[in-house]
């Protein structure tokens, strides 16, 4: 039975992804695709067996079409408008990380959100690792405490092929919400602040920063450390990032690939009387199934039960709340404070 009657905007290079998840399923009908080069609609119709419209543009879609949820897979830099007409024209909305490229975007979207009281969740598919997911399971034991320093990084060789070349921040600005997304998930905070440096690195295939160092503050007293460079020159690490977790009584490593190791002790302070020392490993799935039909798997049924999904712009808000303080930081080398509220404006930087 169809349960959601779809507008699908946007068939760049991620299309892919959403389609080979919803294509399968029987809840689900394509009614129209908005693409602004008709071509690259066809292809993905063509490759899915997809017989719908095609529109050029969305206000003509909207107004011709009647359908309940619409998939935005546009550039970040009009994912706010997108999203916005969309939700006044009563659709619920999925759509790509981030969720918007301005701290006036931002407010703008979630007074969209309250004022007609649909939904808009954001793709977070790293969240639906299956490593991460047993990071969590293993935080959540209390057998190394509570965690108390994040560290992340990551060094990936040069994407040139995406808007980010053109961005000042090209990895701030497009791939870093991954990491600061996850950072947040794995250790369950929320940033209060952060000092972020940018730089361009000597040789660098980007016109824009593509290299950074920065600290964040979170609400729950731990600090977050983050460093990285898109364009690095061999010895790379995971897309995923390479993650240290410091808790009270442990620590848990994970390269973003393989097995996840970690130590612990039964007190904090047993290092010192040389007692309770353990260690383990969690082994990487011989079957890894892929994040992104969990991620929407959990959007999908988020929307039909009525319940929030951690992905939820009201949570997401503080992802992207990172990534806007962080431009703010480094356009200004100095600490920004990061403030969400429940009421307009719902992000402050300050």
């Amino acid at each position: 039975m169809i349960k959601h009657n779809i507008i699908f905007v946007g068939c760049g290079a991620i299309a892919y992804r959403w389609l080979d998840h919803i294509t399968k399923r029987d809840d689900c009908k394509i009614l129209a695709i908005v693409e602004k080069n008709p071509a690259n609609a066809k292809r993905y119709m063509d490759k899915y067996g997809i017989e719908c419209n095609v529109y050029e543009d969305m206000d003509e879609a909207l107004a011709k079409e009647k359908g309940d949820l619409l998939i935005d897979l546009t550039f970040v830099t009009v994912h706010s408008s997108v999203v916005t007409k969309a939700l006044r024209a009563g659709y619920d909305v999925f759509g790509e990380k981030p969720m918007a490229f301005t701290v006036d975007q931002v407010n703008d979207i979630m007074q969209a959100v309250k004022e007609t009281g649909k939904h808009y969740f954001v793709m977070q598919n790293r969240r639906f690792i299956d490593q991460v997911k047993k990071i969590k399971e293993l935080l959540a034991t209390g057998i190394c405490g509570a965690p108390v320093y994040l560290t992340g990084e990551i060094f990936v060789p040069a994407d040139m092929g995406s808007i980010r070349n053109d961005f000042k921040y090209p990895q701030l600005q497009d791939n870093n919400i991954h990491s600061f997304d996850l950072a947040r998930y794995l250790v369950d905070g929320k940033p209060k602040s952060v000092h972020y440096h940018s730089f361009r690195p000597k040789g660098s295939m980007y016109t824009g920063d593509s290299a950074c160092d920065a600290v964040f503050e979170f609400d729950n007293d731990l600090v977050y450390s983050f460093r990285g460079y898109n364009g690095a020159e061999a010895c790379w690490t995971s897309w995923d990032n390479v993650w240290r977790i410091v808790c009270e009584k442990g620590t848990i490593c994970w390269d973003g690939e393989g097995d996840v190791k970690y130590q612990y002790f039964d007190e904090a302070g047993d290092i010192y009387r040389g007692k309770g020392f353990h260690e383990g490993v969690i082994k990487k799935p011989d079957v890894v199934r892929d994040q992104h039909d969990g991620a929407l798997e959990d959007l999908f049924d988020a929307l039909e039960t009525g319940r929030k999904p951690g992905t939820d712009c009201t949570d997401n808000i503080y992802s992207i709340a990172m990534v806007l303080a962080s431009v703010k930081s480094a356009d200004e080398h100095r600490k920004v404070e990061i403030i969400v509220n429940d009421t307009y404006p719902y992000l402050t930087l300050k």
